[in-house]
């Protein structure tokens, strides 16, 4: 039943929303579903909804072109996040101690009200990264999406879903992938120390040279991709989303870039 259900990316963002369903074959992902629409450049200001009426009424239409049923994963802003890097006094320290200590080290580290944020949080051996939001934040995106009739299985950070798609394509460890939208960039590397990827706004890095020089100045090679059309920077690798899937067939979207984080997003794995 898994391999019937179709994995669905959606990306929201200032300027146009991006769609892209894959389903499980034997020889690997296919391509089953894309879908793309303008927005006003207004729709989102640091990552808050604001005028959810014709995003809600798009997203409407768009919901009847789908299968009843899908594992919708849908981006989630970084704008909207606070992440703080927790050292557990053990590794092996279990639930629900674990929760405990994580959410009494929440409390020293985030300037807000424990009880208005939601936390969310992943160990790596004995470091835990702590992921928060505003409740109210979330609660907006996700009100938004149930007036469409669509519930997310996964709300993930728009940054993360280029690691998932720099696995499935076997990117170059030591590579950088950067994504350009119409206000901000994106990347992740394997390759970075600590956290492995960010984001900025296009006020603090006006163009490549200066985010690579900023946030990438040891990485020695970058695939790119962006939102627009325009011509990938020099000394950097044009990056095809859609290279992710054996099976495809025409028509395919003129401006592929446009749908990274989407496909990043279709092929990031529920959790478990």
């Amino acid at each position: 039943m898994a391999f019937q259900t179709w994995q669905v990316g959606l990306d929201i963002q200032n300027g146009q929303i991006c769609a892209l369903g894959i389903q499980r074959r034997r020889n690997g992902w296919q391509l089953r579903h894309w879908w793309q629409h303008a927005l006003p450049q207004d729709t989102l200001t640091q990552g808050r909804l604001q005028r959810p009426e014709p995003l809600v009424a798009l997203l409407q239409r768009w919901r009847k072109q789908l299968p009843h049923q899908i594992s919708l994963r849908v981006g989630f802003p970084p704008q909207l996040v606070l992440q703080r890097q927790i050292n557990l006094p053990h590794p092996e320290l279990r639930e629900p101690e674990r929760s405990s200590y994580i959410t009494a080290a929440a409390r020293r580290f985030f300037p807000i009200e424990l009880e208005a944020l939601a936390i969310d949080y992943r160990q790596q051996k004995e470091q835990v990264y702590v992921t928060a939001t505003q409740r109210e934040a979330m609660q907006s995106w996700l009100a938004c999406l149930a007036q469409a009739d669509l519930t997310p299985q996964v709300l993930e950070l728009t940054p993360a879903a280029l690691y998932a798609l720099a696995e499935t394509l076997a990117l170059d460890p030591a590579a950088a992938l950067v994504h350009r939208l119409s206000d901000h960039w994106l990347w992740y590397s394997a390759a970075l120390a600590g956290q492995r990827w960010g984001w900025c706004s296009s006020a603090q890095a006006p163009d490549f040279e200066t985010l690579k020089a900023l946030h990438l100045p040891e990485i020695p090679s970058v695939f790119y991709s962006s939102a627009g059309a325009s011509a990938p920077p020099e000394n950097t690798t044009p990056l095809n989303p859609l290279d992710a899937t054996t099976l495809k067939q025409p028509p395919l979207p003129v401006h592929a870039g446009a749908f990274t984080l989407a496909a990043g997003l279709a092929l990031r794995p529920e959790d478990v």
